[in-house]
């Protein structure tokens, strides 16, 4: 494809060390306007910036560590998503590594820019050797060992399998290399976030009820809040970049009637989506469990005062406290010489309405307050205390575009700006405290490729929930070091916006 706003450099097609080696061209440096200071990152701690300019350094040390845990400089990987200590072994989830280029894009220091070119390189090569060779990537891959080309990114399979394509996987990709593309002019970036909105149109365009995308491809799909937004995002930065606006506004438009669909005014929140008939509310996944993130990336991706409600909603009705004393709490204070230690309180916005209050056990009713274990044989019991530190980062991002005045909030708030620096001082707080001694580089013991480990420093990455946090769509975080989250601390604390061309700080 030939574009006139991009040079003709571009990726070579063949082998992961080519893929590896192009340098970008530089472009301006992103920055707000220097009368913006409510949202500039020192601003937000104007009484210990220091403090949080070193959180925030710890934060892409961490990054740099898991990306470097298997193999470092330009040679063509993926980051490890958690911990070895989760158990997942190397898998880099898709997600997560866009959330890690537009953390790097978004600072633009250093290294920075050549890191997140490598992992978009990364995300190129996945998509070029994908076995369908349709412009799709998978959820997940392996990332502790190379490949036949020298690149660090292996299909995932035993023991664990992600190796699907939902849509909402797939517009981060696209993201990611479409905000690439912009920040350094290279097509190939370019060519492969088109190739991912292809997909999506091709694979899940729908016309049942509101329209919108699917959750991935085949009959008789879901239809979920979040992955319009997502799309959405991807299809307007792709009007911008290609110059084909009256295409993908036309498909991003469709996205956006979806979403708008989802928005219940008398609540004030957004629901998570459809059921299989792709028309009705589905009772039991959204009426009955209203997610956090689609409340706060639709006002990041749309920009809309009239559902900007439901970020207050989120604020409110999802906040949450984990104590050492909150039921089946995972901040268990250890003794030391009879004296009690490790005292500590972290508060923000849990994943759901669900995670709030947990499943009962069979046969216990809502009265004995026994709840029961998740599946997942690795879970501990789930606290309906726990917060999710990565959405509390959506949260703060969320606040810091809003912007709301203090005299414009709801009662009980001093305006968005307050509010996000509480909320990011509170990730601060979890980040020095939680996840100390974890590990990473054990690579793949189940099939002979373990090694040994490295044990990360104590304060540089953020866990995903302070406690075992039970979502309510058949997964749970757990209090492991997590890129994602580390990643929108850093989106967040710098006032970025990941559904705009240019981070929400040009354009």
């Amino acid at each position: 494809m030939t574009l006139n706003q991009f040079s003709r450099r571009r990726l070579l097609q063949t082998g992961a060390a080519a893929a590896a080696g192009v340098t970008a061209v530089p472009v301006a440096a992103l920055a707000r306007a220097a009368q913006e200071e409510q949202a500039k990152p020192e601003s937000l701690f104007q009484g210990d910036a220091d403090s949080f300019r070193t959180s925030l350094q710890n934060a892409y040390l961490f990054l740099d560590t898991m990306m470097d845990a298997y193999a470092q400089g330009s040679t063509t990987r993926l980051s490890q998503s958690y911990s070895d200590d989760i158990g997942l072994e190397s898998t880099a989830f898709v997600y997560d590594n866009a959330v890690e280029i537009m953390a790097r894009l978004l600072r633009g220091l250093g290294q920075d820019l050549a890191r997140a070119e490598v992992l978009g390189n990364g995300l190129l090569y996945a998509q070029q050797i994908d076995p369908a060779a349709d412009g799709r990537v998978r959820q997940a891959y392996f990332v502790d060992h190379p490949d036949s080309t020298g690149a660090f990114i292996v299909p995932s399979g035993f023991p664990f399998f992600f190796q699907g394509s939902a849509t909402g996987d797939l517009a981060w990709t696209g993201m990611a290399l479409a905000q690439l593309a912009n920040r350094t002019r290279i097509e190939a970036y370019l060519d492969g976030a088109v190739r991912l909105g292809n997909w999506i149109f091709t694979n899940t365009f729908d016309t049942r009820g509101a329209g919108g995308y699917n959750f991935t491809v085949g009959a008789n799909q879901v239809k979920s809040t979040e992955h319009n937004i997502d799309v959405y995002a991807l299809f307007t930065m792709l009007a911008r970049l290609t110059g084909d606006s009256a295409t993908w506004t036309g498909r991003a438009d469709h996205a956006r009637i979806f979403v708008d669909a989802m928005f219940y005014a008398p609540g004030g929140f957004f629901f998570t989506g459809t059921g299989p008939d792709g028309v009705s509310i589905n009772p039991n996944l959204s009426q009955d469990n209203i997610p956090e993130d689609v409340q706060d990336w639709s006002f990041q991706a749309f920009l809309n005062s009239d559902h900007a409600a439901s970020i207050d909603w989120c604020k409110t009705n999802l906040a949450v406290t984990d104590t050492p004393q909150t039921y089946n709490s995972d901040l268990v204070p250890m003794l030391n010489n009879n004296n009690l230690t490790g005292n500590i309180r972290v508060s923000g916005v849990t994943f759901a309405t669900q995670s709030m209050r947990p499943p009962l056990a069979e046969n216990e009713n809502a009265e004995s307050a026994c709840f029961m274990a998740p599946s997942d044989p690795f879970s501990n019991q789930p606290s309906p205390s726990a917060v999710w530190l990565e959405g509390t980062g959506h949260l703060a991002a969320a606040l810091l575009t809003r912007r709301l005045p203090r005299n414009r909030d709801i009662d009980g708030f001093n305006g968005d700006v307050d509010t996000a620096r509480i909320l990011l001082d509170n990730i601060r707080v979890a980040q020095n405290n939680l996840g100390k001694g974890q590990h990473v580089g054990g690579g793949q013991p189940f099939i002979g490729l373990g090694r040994p480990a490295q044990t990360i420093p104590d304060g540089l990455g953020v866990i995903a929930a302070t406690s075992e946090l039970n979502t309510g769509f058949g997964f749970s975080y757990k209090r492991f070091l997590h890129i994602g989250a580390t990643g929108w601390y850093a989106i967040a604390g710098q006032t970025g916006n990941p559904f705009r061309l240019g981070l929400g700080q040009t354009g």
